[in-house]
């Protein structure tokens, strides 16, 4: 058995997904980012007013973001409502051990 990829030893910080951005979407690189949230599977950070970069922590984490990647644009499209589509993808770099999406921001509460 192969030894998965692991986020656990990984400083993930503002400067951290500043670098990421500014390797594949510069033009982002310079918003404002702050933390939202670090649950077990993926971290949350805003950049600007308007988008959101989620970046999984874990495997099977990264392969429903996969999942997302491939069909919400298309579901995006066809649904009344809107729908975090990705409208940036990233892709393991920097230490960073997985694919990672920048969608918009949906101003809301939790639902828990």
């Amino acid at each position: 058995m192969t030894a998965q990829p692991s986020t656990d030893k990984l400083d993930l910080n503002a400067e951290f997904v500043r670098g990421l951005l500014r390797d594949l979407h510069p033009d982002l690189a310079d918003l404002p980012i702050r933390f939202v949230s670090g649950g077990g599977d993926n971290a949350l950070y805003r950049l600007g007013d308007d988008l959101v970069m989620r970046l999984p922590l874990r495997p099977w984490a990264s392969g429903l973001l996969r999942n997302e990647q491939k069909w919400l644009p298309s579901l995006a499209e066809r649904l009344p409502i809107a729908v975090p589509a990705p409208v940036r993808i990233g892709h393991p770099e920097r230490g960073f051990p997985f694919p990672w999406t920048v969608s918009p921001w949906f101003a809301g509460t939790t639902a828990n």
